[in-house]
């Protein structure tokens, strides 16, 4: 895959910014999740799209570059830039941190969904009635780190709980 294919993949001009980017991942990552209908092949191509696309282009993936840890220390968090609240990067393999969220996971919800294919996890969170569903993406590794992006959807009709306290709750458990 180029960069032309990733950015026709990822639904952007050759001139999209930073911030478009990262918002047609999130949007085509939705679209394309095996629970919303999609494929596990459709998920995987955005994801390697934007990995494409994120490594390409530093401005990207605005992320500060950290040394790596030991594989048995918890992994070190960085808080996203104050404009971002939906994605850290953490000092950890992809493989290891999709395993440390899911058990971390059961500390603020009910895991219903891991695909360790993809980098995937979904957490039911919060009280009747503001019920959501977290959905956690596992980037690939970087220089820097891997990527960790959250959405968080209302599962009824009432808002979902807000998304900021349960990110902080959930990336707190993984560092103990």
């Amino acid at each position: 895959m180029d960069v032309h294919e990733a950015r026709r993949i990822l639904a952007v001009a050759v001139t999209a910014d930073a911030d478009e980017i990262r918002e047609a991942h999130r949007r085509e990552i939705r679209r394309a999740h095996p629970d919303a209908g999609g494929s596990e092949a459709s998920a995987r191509r955005i994801n390697a799209a934007w990995d494409l696309l994120r490594t390409s282009d530093p401005s990207v993936d605005r992320s500060p570059a950290a040394a790596a840890t030991p594989a048995d220390a918890s992994p070190s968090v960085r808080t996203p830039p104050p404009d971002v609240d939906s994605y850290y990067i953490v000092d950890a393999a992809p493989a290891d941190l999709l395993a440390r969220l899911a058990e971390a996971g059961h500390e603020v919800g009910e895991v219903v969904f891991v695909d360790p294919h993809v980098g995937m996890l979904e957490i039911v969170v919060g009280e009747a009635p503001a019920v959501g569903q977290l959905a956690v993406t596992v980037g690939p590794p970087a220089i820097d780190g891997t990527e960790v992006s959250f959405t968080l959807e209302p599962l009824g009709i009432t808002p979902a709980p807000p998304i900021g306290p349960v990110v902080e709750a959930l990336m707190q458990a993984i560092r103990r």
